[in-house]
């Protein structure tokens, strides 16, 4: 990964919505580390957090995680 390319788009999906990673990580029932994690691409959430997490920004799952190129 390039480093102006992000791993996903859960910090812009999070911000976009003016929540707190705090609020969000509470309505998730997830650590406020692990999201942080997450959205920063040093951890996978596994593929029902994923539904959760797009439920929760009302986005698509490929829409929160894009395909990346070159893979």
């Amino acid at each position: 990964m390039r480093e102006t390319e992000t791993p996903n788009n859960l910090l812009e999906a999070r911000k976009s919505a003016g929540i707190s990673r705090n609020k969000a990580a509470k309505d998730l029932n997830v650590d406020p580390k692990t999201l942080y994690r997450y959205e920063n691409g040093t951890q996978c959430p596994n593929v029902y957090v994923a539904i959760r997490l797009s439920d929760y920004y009302h986005r698509t799952v490929k829409e929160l995680f894009p395909p990346r190129s070159g893979i």
